[in-house]
């Protein structure tokens, strides 16, 4: 830091000067209880409050930070997706002065990349949330700024609205069909991981061609067709009895555990194809395992010539796979994760079945740049359907 021909040190915020503190720094360009060069002041004031008063240097996350800057922007208060934002000379900032990204003249916000720090990536009209700013700029001149996403609706929150951008002809199902589709795929839309496959692989839809609940992709548009009659069987399995159920395959003392949740999983292919190659390997050795392990333990009857898992009776909770379903393939594996992820019911047993997907899937929705390939994580930094046929 230098101010005239002073030059202090700054340490973690702590500003020194001949090895005496002169005061603390803030990376939003706010300094507290300064003294010497810095001026006395036991409150806050801002750098450029201090006459040829310069930082250079690195920030929490190591990225570059030059202040007061070169670029000059408005001073006011910013609401962001309802979050409430400090905005210093286009800086904007956290209550605790974390510095978040920038906000220029004409109301554009580029936000800090925390996997890519020296990055800042510009929002916009998919990615902005609902914004609110008043106050000044540079100039002086009074300005407010609102901007709301296309098609966003004021009285739905954000995870409403993405459900609905991703849903075709959301409004046209019944109330029971909207609870469900909302209840199942809310814990999607609120990570951003909805919004990723949204833009990148597709969307999803009701429709009347008997495709069972397959995802209709052959040439990888990732856009779901769900069948009407099917997906009103679904939600009527998921009212009776929640995610999952146990049904009878007609061989004596066998069961199938069934997952209830045909959008998560048709949402589960699409989601399979963001992963890297590495995510992709890693979940196709865990499958390899589960059914070596099955094949060993569960030996399907003579008669039984599918995919799935079937146990006796008594051997449900020694079974390897969340559902009999997930064992036909490591896609559907991926899937049917994905789908008992979505909800807590399902969740908490997939834990108990699979804790190793289950903490993958953890690591996912809490840090998903670990998780998607390279290419998406750093289109999408804020936060795609194969084939998926489904009898049954």
């Amino acid at each position: 830091m230098q101010v005239g021909n002073a030059f202090m040190v700054v340490d973690f915020g702590h500003i020194y000067l001949n090895g005496e503190s002169v005061g603390f720094l803030f990376e939003d360009g706010y300094l507290k209880d300064t003294s010497g060069p810095l001026g006395a002041n036991t409150g806050l004031k801002v750098v450029e409050q201090i006459p040829d008063c310069t930082f250079r240097g690195i920030d929490n996350l190591g990225a570059e930070l030059e202040l007061p800057g070169k670029h000059q922007g408005p001073t006011g208060t910013l609401s962001y997706n309802n979050l409430s934002f400090n905005v210093v000379n286009g800086r904007i900032s956290s209550s605790r002065h974390q510095l978040m990204g920038e906000f220029d003249d004409q109301g554009q916000i580029n936000v800090k990349d925390p996997v890519f720090p020296n990055i800042k990536r510009m929002l916009d009209e998919s990615t902005q949330l609902s914004t609110y700013f008043e106050g000044e700029k540079s100039t002086g001149a009074f300005f407010k700024h609102e901007f709301t996403r296309p098609l966003y609706r004021k009285d739905k929150s954000y995870t409403s609205n993405e459900i609905i951008r991703y849903f075709n002809g959301f409004d046209a199902l019944t109330t029971a069909q909207k609870k469900y589709v909302l209840d199942t795929m809310s814990l999607w839309a609120q990570c951003g991981l909805l919004q990723v496959v949204r833009k990148s692989e597709g969307d999803a839809s009701l429709g009347n061609v008997k495709h069972g609940a397959a995802g209709v992709t052959a040439i990888r548009t990732g856009n779901v067709t769900l069948y009407r009659e099917d997906f009103e069987k679904e939600i009527e399995f998921y009212r009776q009895f929640g995610p999952l159920m146990n049904v009878s395959k007609g061989i004596k003392d066998y069961l199938e555990v069934r997952l209830n949740m045909v959008v998560a999983h048709e949402f589960g292919h699409q989601l399979e194809f963001t992963l890297s190659q590495a995510m992709q390997e890693k979940v196709q050795e865990i499958f390899n395992q589960k059914k070596h392990n099955c094949e060993r333990l569960h030996v399907p009857p003579p008669s039984y010539s599918g995919l799935s898992e079937l146990v006796m009776g008594q051997q449900l909770a020694q079974r390897h796979f969340i559902s009999g379903y997930a064992r036909s393939s490591p896609h559907e594996y991926w899937a049917e994760c994905i789908a008992a992820f979505s909800v807590k019911e399902s969740r908490m047993i997939l834990r108990e079945f699979d804790p190793a997907m289950y903490q993958i899937l953890s690591d996912l929705v809490l840090h998903p740049t670990t998780m998607l390939s390279r290419l998406l994580h750093e289109k999408y930094p804020e936060r795609s359907a194969g084939n998926g046929s489904r009898s049954g």
